[in-house]
């Protein structure tokens, strides 16, 4: 038996010990054992040796059953000994001096003895738990490595990927058998062959590029097109390392895969995706150029199809938006693209309570959320009524109403053709009944005749005709001869397709005819003459009633233009009349800015001409052929100032029972004179500023814009910029009003002007009245040459008239007294002379304004007039209107 079996053996029997009961157990028996040999041969040999066989006894106890147990049978074998075997207490064959000391010096030795051994025996297993498991685990290091091996092997050998090492020139140096079966070679083949040969030829560049990549940087991945033995081409994605280390010279390690399917998918899947966008590009072009608005309407939130009937329409109706159109919807709407109509809500598009869109959102949800071809009302971005033809289908998902897809075309025009066509049959109709009752009794006869020009029809038959003309023809109902010239100008016009008038003399019956002839062509629908139409008429007594009326027409011609001569006369309108610098100066700038179309704004005091100078601009302009339009902002009441100057539609109020043009639209293409602009209330002022900047309104009660061509010319005596600090007149409308003032000078301004005036308003008025008054005193110039007229040229000329009233002779009458008392004019006694004037005058009214004979009559203003030079002089009126004057308190 060997050593290795022996100690494979006491081990085994150590671990049975594995219980103290049993190590202990043990130890006593070989103590005994060892007791019992010991005393036997002591018996036997007669010498007294009492440890000496316990030593190997504590040795195998030690070995076997551990340092514990070897202690127990040390001490166990001193006790042993100490009273079996010593003979006497002072003996010692080991020498001691007593038997206590040998005891001790033995259970010493006995414990050092089983410590050595138990270190000796662990040290031992540890060798032997070492050696058997570098054993194992060396046998499954092997095992591992063998099925590792075995592993990789079939995966390289059975993997699908190309798996193979090559040098830097391009030899393989290993292969798997998949790319081998994959391009059609042995594995032998393909090592024989180098990898350029399997490389398409415009792909070699492409090859070196690779080796070359992997010399500087040691790696390389990308794609590389391959040849299969029968030539097809194949694509593989390869990701290559090179290896330095363990390697006598460096190699590459490659792995590929063939990709050519996945590829070609990729191919096919990104054709298809440009495929994809190319028709949704179409799709897109195709919306967006589209002359029909395509739309799509979403809901604030889904909305059930189970809700009532009226309950879905209120829903559909007032919580709809736009999600999304194109521009051609958006220019239906009056926007310029579509995302301007982008949120914009359902009831921001038609009108929400028109029976006909209620009826028709009603056959879309009875209809399955399906409409085709039907007409919605609604109305655009300025307020403009539109008719629209639409198609739509609404998404319905898990019982819900999301969104709404649809179509529409603009047939606003149509619809109203439409209309007009029926309005134009009804008219027609209306027109014929009209027609033949104006004819009945009229000289006029209306006929058609055929290509043979025979009647088949006439109206009203006069005269040669009376008798029956249907089916006949001229030459066989008045005979040829006579009706040759008749006939001749008819065929002419089968001829050639051409109208003809003509007078036409006929002999019948002993009586000379003259007609009057029209004579148009009947065309077929080959654009072929198949007839003709046309109408006579008797002209003899026409002739005689014409030439009485060509006398009446120039008689009239002449009253007309002598009546304009007077009527401009009258206005001053041909010739200003003054020759002061201030004048000129205005002139000078009428001149200038009249040929324009700027606004003008004429400034100066009340009686200054303003009006004058308005309509010479007027002439002056390119526009002096066409209307020049007055209003008064300050005559008309404020309540019918807006239909007065923008007009209003039937029924915009109670009493508009017909349409009224205002004065913008009567004046386009003309003059518009806005007189007493500072007057125009608040309210209206925007839309005029409206008409200033885009040439557009509407009339009152009306939705319809209309557009106007009128330049406008305003004038006033308020400071408007005071007006303007008070809020009583736009800002931004005096700025556009305000492009070209004129300040017009009072008559104080103008002394030298003022004898120009008296003379001719003396001839004026006295002859209108029949007088010859010719001579004016000098002291009357004088006096009415120092007076400061607050009333300017219009007082000027009123009092004038008074003292051509009061005129006997040829010379004129004194001046008032009140004009009497002149004195040198200053800036100072200016104003105090023109309140002293105006306190007179309210004196002799007793404070009454108005009326024929009231304060601004008789100084020739205007009541508003009076008015501000009453707050300006600080004048209180209730002061006068108390006493005894013309017309007594008011």
């Amino acid at each position: 038996m060997s050593f290795a079996d022996r100690k494979g053996t006491i081990a085994v029997s150590a671990k049975r010990l594995h219980t103290w009961p049993r190590r202990y157990g043990l130890a006593l028996v070989l103590i005994a054992l060892a007791t019992l040999l010991r005393y036997g041969l002591s018996r036997m040999i007669g010498s007294n040796v009492p440890f000496l066989l316990f030593y190997p006894a504590i040795g195998l106890v030690a070995w076997l059953a551990g340092l514990g147990p070897a202690i127990f049978g040390a001490f166990l074998s001193a006790a042993a000994a100490n009273f079996l075997l010593f003979r006497s207490a002072n003996t010692s064959t080991l020498g001691l001096t007593s038997n206590a000391n040998g005891l001790m010096l033995f259970c010493l030795a006995g414990t050092a003895l089983s410590a050595a051994i138990t270190m000796y025996r662990r040290r031992e297993e540890r060798l032997d738990d070492f050696e058997s498991s570098y054993i194992k685990g060396r046998k499954q290091a092997d095992d591992a490595l063998r099925e590792s091996e075995d592993r990789c092997r079939d995966l390289i050998e059975h993997s699908e990927d190309l798996v193979c090492t090559h040098d830097f020139e391009g030899n393989l140096l290993s292969v798997n058998p998949a790319p081998a079966r994959l391009l059609g070679y042995e594995v032998a083949e393909m090592l024989a062959i180098p990898m350029r040969e399997m490389i398409p030829p415009e792909y070699h560049a492409l090859f070196d590029q690779y080796l070359i990549q992997l010399r500087e940087t040691g790696s390389a991945n990308g794609l590389m097109i391959v040849l299969t033995r029968n030539g097809e081409r194949r694509t593989w994605e390869y990701r290559n390392t090179v290896r330095r280390e363990g390697v006598a010279s460096p190699i590459i390690r490659g792995i590929a895969r063939d990709i050519t399917e996945r590829r070609c998918a990729e191919l096919s899947q990104r054709e298809a995706e440009m495929e994809l966008r190319r028709r949704e590009a179409d799709y897109r072009s195709f919306v967006a150029q589209s002359s029909e608005g395509i739309f799509r309407e979403d809901l604030d939130a889904p909305l059930s199809i189970d809700l009532p009937e009226d309950e879905l329409i209120h829903h559909i109706i007032h919580d709809s938006y736009m999600a999304e159109c194109n521009d051609a919807m958006a220019r239906m709407y009056g926007f310029a693209e579509g995302k301007q109509l982008l949120w914009m809500r359902l009831t921001e598009m038609l009108v929400a309570d028109d029976p006909r869109n209620i009826e028709m959102t009603r056959e879309y949800i009875r209809s399955g959320f399906k409409v085709q071809e039907r007409e919605s009302h609604e109305v655009d971005m300025h307020g403009n009524p539109k008719v629209f033809r639409t198609s739509m289908i609404g998404i319905v998902e898990n019982g819900k109403l999301v969104r709404t897809w649809g179509i529409q075309r603009d047939v606003t025009e149509m619809v109203k053709a439409e209309e007009g066509r029926k309005k134009a049959e009804q008219y027609l109709a209306e027109s014929e009944a009209r027609f033949r009752v104006a004819l009945k009794d009229s000289p006029v006869t209306v006929f058609n005749q055929d290509s043979d020009l025979r009647y088949t029809w006439i109206y009203n038959p006069q005269i040669c005709w009376q008798q029956a003309a249907i089916g006949k023809t001229d030459g066989e109902i008045i005979g040829q001869k006579k009706a040759a010239i008749l006939v001749e100008l008819k065929r002419r016009v089968l001829r050639t397709g051409i109208a003809a008038r003509e007078d036409v003399e006929i002999w019948h019956e002993g009586k000379n005819y003259s007609f009057d002839i029209t004579i148009e062509p009947l065309f077929s629908t080959d654009r072929t003459v198949s007839g003709i139409t046309g109408t006579c008429m008797d002209i003899a007594r026409f002739r005689e009633m014409n030439d009485r009326l060509q006398d009446a027409r120039d008689k009239l011609a002449q009253e007309k233009s002598y009546l304009e001569n007077e009527i401009q006369t009258e206005l001053g309108f041909e010739d200003i009349i003054g020759q002061s610098a201030a004048l000129r100066e205005v002139l000078k700038n009428v001149r200038v800015v009249a040929p324009t179309d700027s606004t003008v704004l004429l400034l100066g005091e009340t009686g200054t001409g303003k009006e004058l100078v308005a309509r010479s601009l007027h002439a002056l302009s390119t526009r002096r052929d066409k209307t020049f339009i007055k209003l008064n902002c300050a005559a008309v009441p404020s309540g019918l100032l807006e239909s007065e100057l923008f007009g209003h539609e039937r029924g915009a109020f109670t009493s508009a029972v017909s349409q009224k043009l205002g004065r913008i639209e009567l004046a386009d293409k003309g003059t518009l004179f806005l007189d007493e602009i500072g007057e125009l209330p608040l309210e209206l002022q925007p839309k005029l500023l409206r008409v200033l900047q885009d040439r557009e309104f509407e009339r009152l009660g009306g939705v319809r814009t209309l557009h106007v061509d009128v330049r406008i010319i305003s004038a006033t005596n308020r400071d408007l910029r005071q007006d303007i600090a008070d809020r009583k007149f736009r800002e931004d409308l005096f700025y556009r009003l305000n492009v070209f003032p004129i300040e017009l000078p009072a008559l104080r301004a103008r002394q030298t002007d003022i004898p120009i005036l008296v003379n001719y308003f003396v001839r004026k008025h006295s002859s209108r009245m029949g007088k010859h008054v010719n001579v004016v005193p000098d002291e009357t110039m004088k006096v009415l040459t120092q007076w400061n007229w607050p009333g300017n040229i219009r007082e000027l000329e009123n009092m004038i008239e008074r003292m051509v009233i009061l005129s006997k002779g040829h010379v004129l009458a004194a001046a008032p007294l009140e004009l009497d008392m002149y004195q040198d004019i200053t800036d100072d006694n200016l104003t105090e002379m023109e309140r002293e004037h105006i306190i007179g005058v309210l004196r002799e009214t007793n404070g009454v304004l108005s009326g024929t004979e009231g304060a601004a009559s008789r100084l020739g203003i205007k009541r508003t007039t009076l008015q501000s030079m009453l707050k300006r002089f600080g004048i209180e009126l209730q002061e006068y209107r108390r006493g005894s004057g013309t017309f007594g308190p008011q």
